[in-house]
């Protein structure tokens, strides 16, 4: 290339920079304009016209990056700011704390932590994404995962910028399908722009694309490098290299690309420069930023990828992407665009403060935050497993146990309704309309009348999607990153058995109740709301100033009762802010924070109503897991299958002990309330499933009966399917039953194994032929994958397991019923003696 060339580029490079550029970056410059003029005369540019055209590119490219620079340290200081000014001398360790995931108090804004908005702004981006495919009439076949109108969408999203770059698939639907997706990706790209990422519009985009670490890394060798690097090579558009600095060469970008995608460094969210903008190895800004650094040439390349090396579909792609950008923009709202390197500076800052005052606890605690799991379960950021092949073992023995164990969750899951009561004592509802609410909402017919309409208004604010979202993202929803086939039988399973209908329906109904509440209250001061009300939106940050602002937005909505809803807050006016404007924040950021608010207050609420794990249960579970991984990945493993099905009881703990007794000192008629309801509950859950077996109702007044529906009850809940269950009953000790459903069954099977030995030896010690086979009879009954089912088990029993029984050793069944009698005091409605074949006449 002619000297003169380098010169235009270098000129107009200086000039769209605004200034005289160093020797290093004319040295970077002069690397990334060979390969930008390579690529622009070959699309038939003179070598004059493309070095001017590198130069200009490359010149705006440095003067955005130097106005981003600026804003995003502006950003961090302000966030610093606004942290420190949160801590208090003595307490650190708590402020941080609960900056990260709240306090159990009653001070202003004690609950408006990093997680609470992390979740709220997922369900501002994925309700409306669900809503608007509702309203389309779309949102049942872009859930079907059908593989051709799934490529259909992909397509149509690439050329919906410029229609000519490609062939219309003539899919109509498929057509609005990408219009919508693409609109809200939109919406996700702007927020994390506006926390402080620079995310630019780019041609021909589909989605986020998805890496599957496992995939890519294969066995971690030079040949599985080569064969990714071989398989996406072809695909790239070249203006994938435009950006590489001077001693940074194609082969080397692709090598450490494949090398953090095979890591599962690219997930991380975190960096080690607070301040900057984009110095950094991997801040949260510049990692949303350059999150588009892969372009493909076609919309067909991009799906081969995704195939070959994403993870599930288009839209699991757009769904996990645009997750990821509403984390990811809620977390820098708080900490900044390095968050982790923004906790950790102003955690080192806290420790040398506490040192100069010698409190050596705030030390011990400040340390204990700042290396424990609790900011990288808010941020997003999963530890990756340490061997695929232990990991996957592992994840499909638990989710075995799921689809063995939890056919009669929803029964369990009545308490549900006590704890959402109580919930909404604390927001000043009466108990008997939560109570009555609860019941509208699970019961279908006339209790339900306007059921639609209800599901209209919690679809829009992002409750009770659980099911909807599983449907499209099942394999991104597991603490391991669960297996696509498996992960859908789970989800599938738990179709069958109610608790995805069970969850929904309990979340519509709350969030709408809550924000009903608010609705009918429009009318009143902010001192005349009920007390625990007014403590309640406190503790969200929304005082009389707040809340003045929101009960103007009052409205009747489609069930025709009055509510607050967050997507009445876009159209506020700068007059109708005025109370919340001040000196640095503008309209558009005071109405983003009010949303922000309400949005916290009722998502919060309906997943502390649901049980829903916080994070520091989430945090000490998979500190757990990662601590035991560092030893052993078995190890890991071992830990996960010890803690299945625990998060529930912890979570029930942490959460009615938080809200009852720490929040505003112990309150008594709240304590009683849920001792009595969720007993009550407990029991009636209990009836249930026993009736469904053929069981009558255990004796109330037995104290043991009182004993096991407290249990059941007060925080046992799915785990109470196990630990109360026929699986202590099967000849396991407690200890091995405590331990776990994989370790109670691995203890069975080497029984069962013990057995076999003695027998096949002619042991003293081996058990009578009748009583092994026995045995063997009930250990398949108790693994039957979708034979627990509360509507299946009975059938199962009385047409097939009871009759070999029986068979295999006549008067079993009569035995059995006795002892249960005089063992539980409880009787059969429908004795296993009976017989349906007979009673139809067959032999």
């Amino acid at each position: 290339m002619a000297d003169g060339s380098y010169r235009h580029c270098f000129e107009t490079a200086a000039r769209a920079a605004g200034r005289a550029l160093s020797e290093d970056e004319l040295h970077e410059v002069f690397a990334s304009t060979q390969r930008r003029m390579d690529r622009l005369m070959s699309e038939g540019m003179s070598p004059q016209d493309a070095a001017r055209e590198a130069g200009r590119q490359l010149g705006m490219e440095r003067r955005i990056a130097s106005l981003i620079e600026e804003r995003n340290q502006k950003i961090n200081l302000a966030r610093r700011s606004e942290i420190m000014a949160r801590l208090t001398e003595g307490e650190e360790a708590q402020a941080l704390e609960g900056i990260i995931a709240g306090r159990e108090n009653t001070q202003r804004g004690a609950a408006l932590s990093v997680a609470a908005t992390t979740h709220a702004l997922v369900a501002d981006v994925m309700g409306p994404l669900v809503t608007d495919l509702d309203r389309a009439g779309l949102l049942k076949a872009v859930t079907r995962r059908n593989h051709d109108f799934d490529r259909d969408i992909a397509r149509e999203m690439w050329r919906l910028d410029d229609p000519a770059s490609g062939e219309a698939t003539g899919n109509e639907h498929a057509r609005q399908a990408a219009e919508i997706l693409h609109r809200h990706q939109e919406k996700v790209r702007a927020l994390q722009n506006e926390a402080g990422a620079w995310i630019g519009k780019q041609e021909h985009y589909v989605t986020r694309q998805s890496h599957d670490m496992w995939k890519i890394r294969g066995n971690g060798g030079e040949e599985d490098y080569r064969a990714w690097r071989d398989s996406i090579l072809s695909k790239l558009d070249p203006r994938t290299f435009d950006r590489l600095d001077a001693d940074t060469s194609e082969e080397h970008y692709l090598r450490a690309t494949w090398q953090a995608l095979a890591s599962g460094v690219h997930e991380s969210a975190n960096g080690s420069d607070w301040l900057s903008g984009f110095k950094g190895p991997a801040n949260a800004a510049k990692s949303a930023s350059q999150e588009r650094s892969l372009i493909f040439k076609s919309a067909d390349d991009w799906l081969a990828y995704n195939e070959q090396f994403g993870q599930g579909n288009v839209l699991d792609s757009v769904m996990q992407g645009m997750e990821r950008g509403a984390r990811n923009a809620a977390v820098m709202r708080t900490l900044g665009t390095n968050p982790r390197a923004m906790f950790d500076h102003v955690a080192d800052r806290a420790i040398t403060a506490a040192k100069d005052r010698n409190d050596f606890k705030t030390v011990d605690r400040l340390r204990a935050l700042k290396d424990g799991a609790l900011v990288d379960v808010v941020t997003g950021r999963a530890a990756a497993p340490q061997n695929k092949t232990i990991a996957s073992i592992g994840a499909y023995l638990r989710s075995y146990q799921a689809i063995t164990k939890l056919g009669g969750v929803v029964l369990s899951s009545l308490p549900d309704i006590a704890v959402t009561a109580s919930v909404a004592r604390h927001n000043g509802i009466p108990l008997l309309e939560s109570y009555m609410n609860a019941l509208k909402s699970v019961v279908p017919g006339a209790l339900s009348k306007g059921a639609r309409n209800r599901r209209q208004i919690a679809q829009m604010m992002g409750v009770g999607i659980d099911g909807t979202l599983g449907a499209i993202m099942t394999r991104f929803h597991g603490e391991d990153g669960p297996l696509g086939k498996m992960g859908r039988t789970v989800q599938f399973f738990h179709r069958l058995n109610g608790l995805q209908y069970w969850t929904d329906a309990m979340k519509e109904g709350f969030g709408t109740m809550l924000t009903h509440n608010l609705g009918r209250n429009a009318g009143k001061d902010f001192d005349a709301l009920h007390p625990k009300l007014r403590q309640s939106l406190t503790r969200y940050g929304i005082g009389e100033d707040e809340w003045n602002v929101l009960r103007g937005t009052a409205k009747e909505a489609a069930d025709g009762n009055m509510h607050i809803l967050p997507a009445g807050l876009e159209h506020l006016t700068e007059d109708d802010l005025k109370p919340l404007l001040r000196d640095t924040i503008t309209h558009d950021e005071a109405r983003n924070e009010l949303q922000s608010k309400l949005s916290s207050y009722i998502i919060d609420q309906v997943r502390e109503g649901m049980t829903e794990i916080d994070p520091r249960t989430q945090a000490f579970m998979q500190g757990s897991y990662a601590a035991a991984d560092r030893v052993n990945p078995v190890l890991g493993q071992a830990m996960r299958m010890l803690m299945q099905f625990k998060s529930f009881p912890l979570t029930h703990i942490r959460r009615v002990w938080g809200r009852e007794v720490t929040r505003d000192g112990a309150d008594v008629a709240g304590i009683a309330h849920l001792i009595v309801a969720t007993t009550v509950l407990g029991y009636v859950a209990m009836s249930l499933k026993a009736m469904a077996v053929g069981k009558e109702p255990r004796n109330p007044a037995d104290w043991r009966t009182v004993l096991a529906a407290m249990q059941q009850g007060g925080g046992a809940g799915i785990y109470g399917d196990f630990l109360f269950g026929e699986q202590s009953r099967m000849g396991n000790s407690f200890l091995e039953t405590l331990a776990g459903p994989t370790f109670s069954d691995a203890s069975s099977l080497f029984k069962m194994f013990a057995n076999s030995r003695d027998m096949a030896l002619g042991s003293a010690d081996a058990p009578k032929g009748k009583t092994f086979e026995m045995n063997l009879l009930q250990e398949a009954r108790r693994e039957l994958p979708f034979g627990n089912l509360f509507y299946t088990r009975a059938a199962l029993d009385y047409l097939v397991f009871y009759r070999l029984q029986e068979m295999m050793n006549p008067g079993y069944l009569r035995r059995y019923e006795l002892g249960i009698q005089q063992n539980q005091g409880q009787k059969f409605w429908l004795s296993p003696t009976w017989n349906p074949y007979r009673a139809m006449g067959a032999n």
